[in-house]
């Protein structure tokens, strides 16, 4: 009785502390919803010199975060769709790596982080996370214009104000 009341312990421990610490990518073409899951959308910009190699998306249910590799072809342009389990909360680009240039190792100087947060996912539905610029290294909340069709045609994406670039004219109020 004791060994099968151990073996059980044993079990249920082992089941509810492995955590799901990789995500997928999501159907281009959204073909297959899953009913389970988000998509979340980070748009990759720059001159194709350096492209992602390695994300981490955290999220408050994944304790030990999300990973992605991209060993065969690494992203460059477009965007990288990524199913997340939904719901989830509080959702963040945590980290990021970058080949090329000083990028291709795993020091800081190839690393970076986004900003954005996304409050909550739920299933079915998609989210834009940030555009990593891979010619500055940096992340920004804004998507580019140039991919907001692609964003909704093939994701169902509706981009939201703050994801849209906002652009204003600077009038110079100089007098002769």
């Amino acid at each position: 009785m004791i060994k099968h009341t151990l073996l059980l312990l044993s079990s249920a421990l082992l089941f509810t502390a492995c955590t799901q610490d990789t995500v997928e990518l999501a159907d281009p073409d959204m073909k297959v919803s899953a009913k389970n899951a988000a998509t979340v959308l980070i748009a990759v910009d720059g001159d194709k010199t350096r492209a992602v190699r390695h994300l981490v998306i955290g999220t408050d249910e994944a304790p030990l975060d999300y990973e992605l590799y991209f060993h065969d072809k690494k992203i460059s342009e477009g965007f990288i769709a990524v199913k997340i389990p939904a719901p989830s909360t509080n959702i963040i680009l945590k980290e990021y790596s970058l080949n090329g240039h000083y990028g291709c190792s795993r020091g800081k100087s190839g690393y970076g982080s986004g900003s954005k947060r996304i409050p909550k996912v739920l299933p079915g539905k998609s989210y834009f996370l940030g555009t990593i610029n891979t010619d500055m290294n940096t992340v920004y909340n804004e998507m580019p214009n140039r991919l907001i069709g692609e964003a909704k045609s093939k994701y169902r994406y509706t981009a939201h104000g703050e994801d849209i670039e906002k652009k204003t004219k600077f009038k110079s109020h100089l007098s002769i």
